[in-house]
């Protein structure tokens, strides 16, 4: 499914991986690997992969040339369970982006719960997100939930304005930054078994971009 997502984006926007941006390194009992890519007309795109005890798929699409948000996908395979969470985060400079059309493309999948939490990033958020979580026999629903996620989003970029690089780049690092100072369940574990230094680089060169 990951492989997919990333086929989807380079059908829209060609993508041209960034060499010097691959990271491999162990925590949590998993190994983990990171890669980033240009995407013509887009931006960046970050993405994470772990294996071990569970799998995980992370996917950060980074808009730079276009005013769309931040889009943040993460998949989990753990012990039968499936959990889905795709969210986008407000980097924009102005109205031209329009998220109307994916909570249509979604249905009943856009229906997202209250998290009950009050996180920094709760005012960034940009609705709709998705946080699902079921067994193994929702692996292909939730697989098909993601990609109309990701679909309809790359379809609202493509319809967004183009923006200044470097305003729309800097906008966008209030949330990556954010991240590395404020902690959080992906990033205190990378923290504690890399040091910051090395996650720095990890969130701002690869997975941000920024």
């Amino acid at each position: 499914m990951f492989e997919n997502l990333l086929d989807d984006i380079g059908a829209r926007f060609p993508l041209t991986e960034k060499e010097d941006a691959t990271r491999q390194f162990q925590a949590m009992g998993m190994a983990f690997e990171a890669r980033a890519y240009a995407a013509k007309g887009l931006g960046h795109v970050g993405v994470m992969t772990a294996q071990g005890p569970m799998r995980m798929e992370t996917l950060v699409i980074n808009p730079f040339e276009l005013d769309a948000p931040i889009l943040s996908y993460d998949r989990i395979h753990a012990m039968g369970q499936e959990i889905l969470i795709a969210e986008m985060y407000d980097s924009l400079l102005g109205d031209s982006f329009c998220a109307d059309g994916m909570a249509k493309a979604l249905g009943e999948a856009a229906l997202f719960p209250d998290k009950g939490q009050e996180a920094w990033f709760a005012p960034l958020i940009v609705h709709p997100w998705l946080n699902q979580k079921g067994s193994a026999d929702d692996a292909a629903r939730y697989d098909g939930i993601a990609a109309d996620y990701v679909g309809a989003y790359l379809a609202a970029a493509q319809a967004a304005e183009p923006c200044d690089t470097e305003a729309k780049r800097e906008k966008a690092a209030a949330y990556s930054e954010g991240l590395l100072k404020n902690g959080g369940p992906a990033t205190d574990p990378v923290k504690a078994a890399m040091g910051e230094t090395f996650t720095a680089e990890l969130f701002r060169r690869t997975l941000f971009g920024t």
